[in-house]
């Protein structure tokens, strides 16, 4: 369960972002020819920014996209996973968005004070949860309400070892910025902001959150993703109408599960 692989399929990093009517003011191209060229297109500013683009792909496979800009001392990130909710089997569906959370929970190194005690504890809890299972579905009530009182127990001794947000703590104290994450049907995207010297640092928190993921405060985390559905299909009108036109729209294809 706590197993993760990362598919990570690209990297934007742009130093400084500027607007498109900065852009347009301060980089128009001296070999445009504006006589075909649209009134307002902003098609020759998008060509003069694809020639700064660089991209280059590592040993491991990851690819970079990379848009240097020096406007202001700053790198911003986009990791892309290219996997979303429509790479998920029918009765699974969820897990990219679910994982999407977890991906903010820590490591084995980050988020835990200490993790060799903490992790028999996410052990058990992972065992408990597939006897709780199990029993209910064998209409075992009495043995469901033991099982769930060692749970709550040995979830709250977990909790203990737990550094709350600690990630996000390193990426603030070091100067970061809009540290989030957001899972659509086709991607799952992973994106802050640090000062240009900062790189290095994004670099091994990325690689170890990706590589080395701890799954902790999971059966929590599952509560707060319900909650999430209440709020923005269970309890919304234009929710559900657009859960349910997915699912006319798309009988056939994966599109038509809710992400």
């Amino acid at each position: 369960m706590r197993t993760f692989i990362a598919f990570l399929s690209a990297v934007v990093l742009g130093w400084g972002l500027i607007s498109t009517p900065a852009l347009a003011r301060n980089e128009i191209p001296t070999t445009v020819n504006f006589k075909s060229t649209p009134a307002g297109s902003i098609q020759p500013y998008l060509d003069r920014v694809m020639q700064r683009v660089t991209e280059f792909r590592l040993a491991n496979g990851i690819k970079f996209i990379v848009l240097e800009q020096h406007r202001a001392p700053v790198v911003s990130f986009l990791t892309y996973a290219d996997v979303g909710g429509a790479d998920e089997p029918d009765g699974k569906t969820g897990v990219a968005h679910f994982l999407e959370h977890l991906a903010f929970k820590g490591t084995t190194r980050i988020g835990s004070k200490n993790y060799e005690a903490e992790k028999p504890l996410l052990d058990r809890l992972d065992r408990l949860d597939a006897q709780i299972r199990a029993a209910k579905a064998t209409g075992k009530q009495a043995e469901v309400a033991q099982l769930q009182a060692e749970f709550q127990k040995v979830e709250a001794e977990a909790a203990s070892y737990v550094k709350q947000n600690e990630l996000g703590q390193i990426v603030e104290q070091a100067g970061g910025v809009g540290l989030n994450a957001n899972t659509s049907t086709d991607a799952t995207r992973y994106f802050y902001s640090f000062p240009a010297n900062k790189l290095e640092l994004w670099m091994s928190l990325e690689s170890e959150r990706f590589l080395f993921p701890v799954f902790r405060e999971f059966y929590k985390e599952k509560q707060v993703i319900l909650e999430e559905r209440r709020l923005r299909t269970d309890n919304s009108p234009i929710g559900q109408m657009m859960e349910a036109f997915s699912d006319v729209a798309f009988k056939v294809h994966p599109y038509r599960r809710p992400v």
